[in-house]
């Protein structure tokens, strides 16, 4: 009898160390701050705590009208093939997940992707780095009264035309 609650008593502490463990990893990633760029699957507590924090999808923002929700993600990445030009990058034949996060005032606080299987490969360092300085200059042409987000799938060249 002694001998199973020396073992209880074990377990009980060993699961203890185990949580105060795990509780210091979380609390260490926590205070990691969230880079502007990033692969999905990287930093993915502070990744799902910022969706919650970005919980209106772009689509929110147009009353629920997706004409005109298409056609701002469609400026998007206009926008984004026009700097890619601007700046000698090459986006043709990557298919990613995408997933942007819009502030109140229309700029992009996070640009976070995962190239898809059948996407050109590349340095995806390299199209961070892109990422990276369209973000820090963009603004959303349209008024946007909420932070907000967008997820989805994308493939370059986009074959649109702008409407505006």
């Amino acid at each position: 009898m002694l001998k199973y609650f020396i073992i209880y008593l074990l377990l009980i502490l060993q699961s203890g160390v185990y949580c105060q463990l795990n509780k210091d990893l979380i609390g260490q990633q926590e205070s990691v701050q969230l880079p502007r760029v990033f692969m999905i699957g990287e930093y993915e507590n502070l990744y799902e705590k910022m969706m919650v924090r970005y919980d209106k999808p772009l689509l929110y923002i147009f009353n629920d009208d997706l004409q005109l929700a298409f056609d701002a993600w469609t400026e998007v990445l206009l926008d984004f093939e026009d700097s890619a030009k601007e700046n000698g990058f090459d986006l043709n034949g990557l298919k990613l997940w995408i997933n942007i996060f819009f502030n109140e005032d229309g700029s992009l606080q996070h640009i976070v992707y995962f190239p898809k299987p059948n996407s050109r490969h590349m340095q995806y360092d390299k199209l961070s780095n892109f990422f990276y300085q369209f973000s820090s200059k963009y603004r959303f042409r349209d008024p946007v009264s909420t932070r907000c987000s967008h997820f989805g799938s994308v493939s370059f060249p986009t074959f649109a035309k702008r409407k505006r």
